[in-house]
């Protein structure tokens, strides 16, 4: 019985301390100050800090995922394509079809901006993403 105790007290730390880690890490920090600006529709200054983020902890989905966001808050939807993808890959299975709606939205607008025959100017297209 102690033995079981002791075991899960050990792994209970061991996650603590992970978790607590990450928290600390620079690429917490710099996400946590991107998504912020992202937040309060900063969106040119929040694309340093979330690329920051990617840089510092490539696994770090969230940051990826907020990157790809802020991209189509620009309507920049080429570049929004590439971190989607990397957020879809590294996040958990509960959250892979929010990102791939997202995905499906920034490839259809940059194929429409991209095949766009009429020779009229028009704003980019817009979705608006609840995410």
């Amino acid at each position: 019985m102690k033995d079981r105790f002791f075991m899960l007290l050990v792994v209970l730390t061991l996650g603590w301390m992970s978790a607590c880690a990450t928290r600390f890490s620079p690429a917490y920090h710099s996400f946590e100050q991107g998504r912020t600006l992202f937040n309060q529709g900063r969106f040119d200054e929040a694309v340093p800090y979330l690329e920051d983020a990617t840089r510092e902890d490539p696994e770090f989905s969230q940051a990826y995922l907020y990157l790809g966001r802020t991209y189509i808050s620009q309507s920049r939807w080429r570049a929004a394509i590439q971190p989607l993808r990397t957020a879809f890959r590294l996040a958990p299975k509960e959250s892979q079809q929010e990102i791939m709606n997202l995905l499906l939205d920034a490839m259809f607008a940059a194929a429409l901006n991209d095949f766009d025959l009429s020779g009229e100017h028009r704003p980019p297209v817009r979705f608006n993403s609840a995410l």
